[in-house]
């Protein structure tokens, strides 16, 4: 084992950076793949069982239902609004026929 250690030091300095290289190569996939197996583990420990047949079953009755029951919805799935009167333009209210006035109001002409 020494003997093996010692041969590590020696040699070219190219030789040298191409194992240290190496080894970080080697230790990266090495983490990546254990993580990832511990991840995809962990994932299916969590998360229920998948069946493609009823799931598929499931979800084509599940959007037939939904169609059906709400079909005033929109496709992003939000009710639509109605929307609220805008006031109308300046242009609009000076050529509208407009309303006698008031006694009270400011505009109104005085009957003194």
């Amino acid at each position: 084992m020494a003997r093996w250690i010692g041969t590590l030091n020696e040699g070219s300095l190219l030789r040298r950076t191409l194992m240290v290289i190496g080894t970080f190569v080697l230790g990266s996939l090495t983490f990546v793949g254990v993580m990832s197996l511990v991840l995809v583990s962990v994932a299916k420990a969590v998360l229920p069982p998948h069946d493609d047949k009823e799931s598929a079953t499931d979800a084509t009755e599940e959007a037939d239902s939904e169609a059906s029951a709400g079909a005033s919805k929109t496709a992003l799935g939000k009710t639509s609004r109605s929307k609220r009167p805008r006031p109308p333009s300046p242009a609009a209210r000076e050529s509208a026929p407009s309303a006698p006035n008031a006694p009270n109001a400011p505009n109104a002409p005085n009957a003194d």
